[in-house]
């Protein structure tokens, strides 16, 4: 028999498998895989951005593929040099012109945004932050003022930073919760788990296989309260996580 939170275990584990971002400890190849997809030349049709290693020393290169009506995508040439060891990618309009920019983000705790001009190309801004390590990234309004913002899961910090957005690019830190297990490895993903209409987080921990995770219940401001009730986590003393 399945435990209670199972179903929400198991929907928290799909947006974990799919979501655009490698674990920490991740080899080369596994990086290959930061992608995103979104219209990044405004025709109506879905486009490509993907991260790709560089190999040894070189840094990793953003690379962004044009789909066309046919099914088939054209590579744009334009392709910023990201960190050595990228592990997140997300989309959204960060500075409110109506075109889909991207955030990167780096096992050195660099946030790189780069904002789109309509085209397909990308220009570098200024950083968003500078952590001590990116895992994954979620974007979401979670203070409800029509602007994206982000959440940063940090291994080395051994914590969860949200950014709120200004919708011009630039972001201010605010709230932060640090992981019971420091060095954990977690993952963040983002969905309205209560129903209340607020942007809420799960916080995945992965290192067990088990999926188990934290439910943050957002309050439509930018703050999270955590929810026992909707965690997943494991009991040492149970053979199901309680």
């Amino acid at each position: 028999m399945l435990c209670r939170p199972a179903i929400l275990a198991a929907l928290v584990a799909a947006i974990a498998l799919f979501a655009p971002t490698a674990r920490a400890d991740a080899h080369d190849d596994d990086d290959a895989g930061l992608t995103v997809v979104a219209d990044f030349n405004r025709d109506g049709i879905a486009d490509i951005a993907q991260v790709l290693p560089g190999g040894g020393s070189a840094p990793a290169v953003l690379k962004i593929s044009l789909g066309d009506a046919s099914g088939g995508f054209r590579i744009v040439s334009s392709a910023p040099e990201l960190g050595r060891a990228p592990k997140a990618i997300a989309t959204a309009d960060f500075n409110g012109d109506g075109i889909p920019d991207l955030i990167v983000g780096d096992d050195n705790g660099s946030l790189k945004l780069f904002l789109g001009d309509g085209s397909g190309n990308f220009a570098p801004a200024p950083d968003v932050a500078r952590l001590d390590s990116v895992v994954s990234i979620a974007v979401a309004d979670f203070n409800r003022d029509g602007h994206p913002d982000i959440a940063v899961s940090d291994w080395r910090a051994g914590s969860v930073t949200i950014f709120l957005g200004a919708g011009n690019g630039s972001f201010r830190l605010g709230w932060l919760f640090h992981l019971p297990t420091p060095g954990n490895i977690a993952r963040v993903a983002t969905a309205d788990f209560d129903g209340d209409g607020n942007a809420d987080l799960a916080i995945i921990y992965g290192d067990d296989d088990q999926y188990t995770f934290d439910v943050m219940l957002g309050d439509g401001k930018g703050s999270f309260v955590h929810s026992p009730k909707l965690s997943f986590i494991k009991d040492p003393n149970s053979h199901c996580p309680a």
